[in-house]
């Protein structure tokens, strides 16, 4: 590698000498020394520093050397290329993050939605506590002395014919609580009367008794009733109109002692009762029961708005004596049947013994 260093300055000498004599141009020189370089340096050394004389003539020399620097150095930036392409997946991967958290929020809404029934559950508190209106007593009541008490079911039976000629039965009953109530203890002739009014403003219909007093004792002696015919009444001939109604109940007893009321368990059918439609007399069948009644009137004493003594219907007396009856005839039964069982042991024993 020295000699042929040390041939090519030689060369360059000759050349340089050639050039100044015969006015070679110095590119094509060059480009003769690039051509020799290309082929011969694959492996550049430092040049010999013995020729020192030469450097005068031959200044063009490092130019030629630093000629294949930037075309080694060219392959640097393409190396350098690909390293922003290996960080842009990096934003890639984090994206889905913020993704992961989104259901978060999405999970907490249903909390608030368990907590909103608890008041629900607590709404049917104050309904049970407004129940019990059951046991409501019609009264009349004047100077703090409550005469006329009334408590039970009413009801009246009325057969009506439908625009298809045809007979229809509706049940019409005196509602337990609710109804207007008019009345009076000091009424002509020293009666007292408890008339109630239920339903809506011009399709009334009403119920009224009249009591009277003899002596120390009271007892029922008007039973009517005026039924309005409205939605119960369906394709009603009659329609809109009020039948009147008076009832015959012949209770038994039929006098109450004073500050004592009729009570009756059993279930009471009038045995009469006749009706009115526009003045004329109601053809088809009419009827009235009362079921767990109990009526009072003439009561005197201040301040009592209960019932206190009561007296039972007879229906009431005789159901007691078919039950006492029943019992009895079983208690016989079972007398007899122990007095067979002892007769048959005691025969059974003497047989043994004359074996």
């Amino acid at each position: 590698m020295a000699r042929l260093s040390f041939f090519s300055l030689a060369l360059l000498l000759v050349l340089g000498t050639l050039a100044a004599s015969q006015d070679i141009s110095i590119p094509d020189v060059e480009k003769a020394l690039v051509e020799d370089g290309n082929k011969t340096d694959t492996t550049p050394a430092p040049p010999p520093t013995t020729p020192a004389p030469t450097t005068a003539k031959s200044t063009t020399t490092p130019e030629t050397t630093t000629t294949p620097n930037p075309t080694t150095t060219t392959p640097n930036p393409t190396t350098t290329t690909p390293e922003p392409t290996t960080t842009t997946p990096k934003p890639t991967t984090t994206t889905p993050e913020p993704t992961t958290t989104t259901p978060e929020p999405t999970t907490t809404t249903p909390e608030p939605t368990t907590t909103t029934p608890e008041p629900t559950t607590t709404t049917p508190e104050p309904v049970t506590t407004s129940a019990p209106e059951t046991n409501f007593n019609y009264n009349v009541t004047e100077n703090n002395v409550t005469c006329v008490m009334v408590q039970g079911t009413i009801s009246f039976t009325v057969n009506y014919t439908t625009k298809t000629n045809k007979t229809a039965v509706v049940t019409v009953t005196v509602p337990e609580h609710g109804g207007t109530v008019t009345g009076t203890c000091n009424g002509t002739e020293g009666e007292q009367y408890i008339e109630i009014t239920w339903g809506a403003v011009n399709e009334t219909s009403s119920t009224r008794m009249t009591f009277n007093r003899t002596k120390d004792s009271w007892s029922l002696i008007d039973f009517t009733a005026t039924v309005f015919m409205g939605k119960n009444f369906v394709n009603s001939t009659i329609y809109g109109e009020k039948l009147d109604l008076a009832m015959n109940y012949n209770f038994s007893p039929l006098e109450i002692g004073v500050n004592r009321s009729f009570n009756c368990h059993s279930h009471l059918s009038a045995f009469n009762v006749t009706g009115t439609l526009d003045g004329a007399e109601y053809e088809l069948p009419l009827g009235s029961d009362l079921t767990n009644i109990q009526i009072q009137a003439y009561n005197e004493i201040v301040g009592e708005k209960d019932f206190v003594d009561s007296v039972h219907c007879t229906a009431d007396n005789t159901s007691d004596v078919v039950p006492i009856a029943v019992g009895c005839a079983l208690a016989g039964l079972v007398v007899i049947v122990l007095i067979a069982y002892l007769v048959g042991r005691r025969r059974r024993s003497a047989a043994y013994q004359s074996v």
